[in-house]
């Protein structure tokens, strides 16, 4: 009788493990890749920059619309080579994924803990949700995985320091999007006192961190010259509204109950491990670690009133205690049966979990919104957008791959919308309003109110006729000269040296928000209310 070859038994279990990963993360994205219209804002912005128009959203202005530049400029060699926007988003956010599956594997404490950890990320709807969307969240996951990977990581060289590296990281984390940095928060600092207690920190080693820092000093740096404002025009669309502080929090509360309801694995799982460790009398460090290190963002989601898209500012959360269980050590055979029964079992019971196909997942109508004015956004683009869908008669990738609009031409060159992401690319020289204020320099000044992150502003009377002229035609005389300083930072000479004394005053001073009334164009509003409430009823087949 030959004896066991184990090392060929290893190496065919290596080889496994992987094919694994591949086959079960291939089946999970080709049944929930999408794409959202939000996505399509950066993508205007990638189109534009790759034919040589700048990191634009209207051509005519500088306007920083998008909220992920590190993903707009990864994208653009790409783009450029190839302009096919679904193939590249699709692609690279498979490869984000994948690398991130790479690094909780190295972070593994072993190959049951990784299978657990990897078992409950794939059940989240949030996390498999916004895997792909064409937003920033895939990459986030990889800078968050590699991040705390060498975070967690043990230091060979007891003289080396991996806070430089880990600046980088974060740095590029905040590049990707600025509140995603709060993620790293505590973990920096945590690292920052030890290394100062080391008596580490010393001018060449802060000056080594500065240049780690760079990515993100460089991008502000060049955002304020460009733009002629440190932060994305997003940030003042969705922070300059009418809400009381109290109804602020209230609605980020909602967001917290949706997230129960929605997606019960996010807050159901993690709290079951930590109590059959705790009972079991295990280690339970890294539970503890996650939910602390995930406290500014929860805090920060409380504070900004959630969002309007289900779980998608849960993700990084939900990724951080993906990591915790992956480095669960000393799996006993019964914590192994009891974790892994309850998953098998929640994923066969709720239909809606991401293993299952879209038509499993949609219970219930999507389009249709509670008082909370949240929205499966996944299942509500679906139709056009997703992936396993694309042969479908709804289906739009085909157009959006060759940029092929979906309806018939206008002669206009001048639109008020309120969905901008989608239609915005199919009309790349065209100039479109967004009420929203996401991509307009005025309307973002001026207060907002309605749905959380689609805060709509009253059209100042004139406005339309400005932007379709070049002239400033605004009739509110007040209002009218400060859009003359907008104009003068958005589309005035970058040289031109009255540009700072206005990016001071829009940054820090007088004119940070426009609290002053105004004439609306009354009659441009009713008709773009009535066009979307036609469209909306009649379906998505026209501008």
């Amino acid at each position: 009788m030959s004896g066991f070859d184990w090392k060929k038994s290893l190496i065919k279990r290596s080889f496994l493990e992987p094919l694994a990963v591949l086959l079960i993360f291939t089946y999970l994205s080709f049944h929930n890749a999408w794409l959202s219209d939000d996505s399509f804002i950066s993508f205007r912005v990638l189109d534009h920059f790759v034919n040589g128009f700048g990191l634009r959203w209207n051509i005519a202005e500088r306007v920083q619309a998008f909220t992920n530049p590190l993903l707009v400029l990864l994208l653009s060699p790409f783009y450029y080579s190839y302009q096919n926007i679904v193939f590249w988003s699709f692609f690279s956010s498979f490869c984000f994924g994948l690398t991130t599956l790479y690094f909780l594997r190295k972070m593994a404490a072993s190959s049951v803990a990784y299978w657990i950890g990897i078992g409950f990320l794939f059940s989240s709807r949030s996390f498999v949700d916004y895997s792909y969307s064409g937003l920033e969240n895939s990459l986030n996951y990889l800078i968050e995985a590699s991040f705390f990977y060498l975070y967690f990581k043990k230091e060979e060289d007891p003289n080396s320091s991996k806070l430089p590296t880990l600046v980088l990281l974060a740095s590029l984390g905040l590049v990707s999007r600025i509140d995603f940095l709060l993620i790293f928060l505590l973990p920096l600092i945590f690292l920052f006192v030890k290394e100062w207690k080391e008596r580490r920190i010393n001018p060449t080693f802060f000056f080594r961190l500065l240049i780690s820092a760079s990515p993100a000093i460089l991008w502000f740096l060049f955002s304020a010259v460009y733009y002629g404002s440190l932060l994305p025009n997003t940030y003042y669309s969705k922070t300059n509204v009418a809400d009381s502080l109290f109804h602020t929090l209230r609605q980020g509360s909602r967001y917290y109950f949706y997230e129960f309801k929605w997606d019960p694995i996010v807050f159901l799982f993690l709290p079951t491990v930590l109590l059959l460790r705790s009972i079991l009398k295990k280690k339970v460090t890294y539970y503890w670690a996650a939910l602390g290190f995930s406290l500014p963002y929860l805090i920060y989601i409380l504070f900004v009133g959630g969002d309007f898209m289900a779980g998608r500012f849960f993700t990084y959360v939900i990724l951080l205690f993906g990591i915790a269980i992956v480095r669960t050590e000393s799996l006993g055979k019964k914590e192994i049966y009891l974790l892994s029964s309850i998953l098998i079992i929640y994923n066969i019971a709720l239909s809606s979990t991401p293993i299952h196909t879209i038509r499993q997942q949609a219970k219930q109508n999507p389009w249709l919104l509670g008082r909370e004015e949240i929205a499966d956004e996944k299942l509500w683009y679906y139709p056009a957008t997703g992936l396993s869908w694309y042969k479908k008669s709804d289906s739009i990738l085909s157009n959006l791959a060759k940029k092929k609009p979906f309806f018939p031409p206008s002669q206009e060159n001048v639109f008020i919308k309120y969905n901008t992401g989608v239609i915005g690319f199919f009309l790349p020289t065209e100039y479109i309003i967004d009420i929203v204020a996401l991509g307009d320099p005025l309307l973002a000044r001026i207060k907002g109110k309605g749905r959380v992150g689609h805060k709509i502003r009253h059209l100042p009377l004139g406005y339309f006729e400005s932007v379709g002229s070049g002239e400033n035609r605004i009739s509110d005389p007040q209002l009218k000269e400060y859009y003359d300083s907008i104009i003068l930072l958005t589309r005035g000479d970058l040289l031109d040296e009255r540009r700072w004394g206005a990016f001071w005053e829009f940054q820090f001073g007088s004119k940070r928000k426009y609290i002053g009334p105004y004439s609306i164009d009354v009659d441009r509003e009713k008709k773009m209310w009535a066009e979307e409430i036609r469209k909306k009823n009649q379906g998505i087949n026209e501008i």
